[in-house]
């Protein structure tokens, strides 16, 4: 789905990269760039049952085309140079945020090898690589966490992240290019480990 906002407002949709339909109106209301999207699934599907949707692939880029952007998910697999923070893996790749590891101390790393689909063949360039977490603050000790790459025994760190006492919150950590040289990602400069740390 393409919006574009001027002296119209222009709404494209399209489908495995095929144009299936555009409206276009005069932007009477002088609106900008917009903000936030909803999917009223309800009023999509015409059925009022409580059903569960699933989405997939979606970004919201800013004058980026998305056609033919596709994301590999992957998870944690096994422990891989760190294992610092107490309790193990299997929280991490459980899925279920009730389990988790801590860090009592700043500074303290879990590192991981992933597991999970490799999707497509894998393009000549990534326009990026991002690592999610779910993190919380404690009662005491470090709150902050970032996310890190380990490439050629190098560790990458992003910036931190100061999060919530109250709840667990998503963090990105983010790699636009390769830290080793800055050059764009490969399917062949990828890490094959990644990890967390306390901050």
């Amino acid at each position: 789905m393409r919006v574009a906002v001027g002296a119209d407002i222009t709404l494209e949709f399209y489908v495995e990269g095929v144009l299936q339909s555009t409206a276009t109106a005069a932007n009477t209301g002088g609106e900008g760039k917009p903000r936030q999207v909803v999917f009223a699934n309800t009023a999509l599907h015409g059925i009022s049952a409580n059903n569960t949707w699933y989405y997939a692939h979606i970004a919201a880029l800013d004058g980026v085309p998305t056609i033919g952007r596709r994301f590999v998910r992957r998870v944690p697999y096994t422990v891989a140079t760190f294992d610092e923070m107490t309790d193990s893996i299997e929280a991490l790749r459980d899925g279920d945020i009730a389990t988790r590891v801590a860090s009592p101390v700043a500074g303290q790393r879990m590192s991981f090898t992933l597991t999970g689909p490799s999707g497509p063949a894998i393009p000549s360039a990534i326009a990026g690589l991002h690592l999610k977490q779910i993190a919380q603050g404690g009662s005491a000790g470090p709150q902050a966490t970032a996310g890190f790459l380990r490439m050629g025994g190098v560790n990458h760190d992003a910036p931190a992240t100061a999060v919530s006492l109250l709840a667990p919150q998503p963090v990105y950590s983010s790699w636009p290019l390769n830290p080793v040289d800055d050059s764009p990602w490969t399917g062949l400069s990828l890490p094959t480990e990644i990890g967390i740390v306390s901050s």
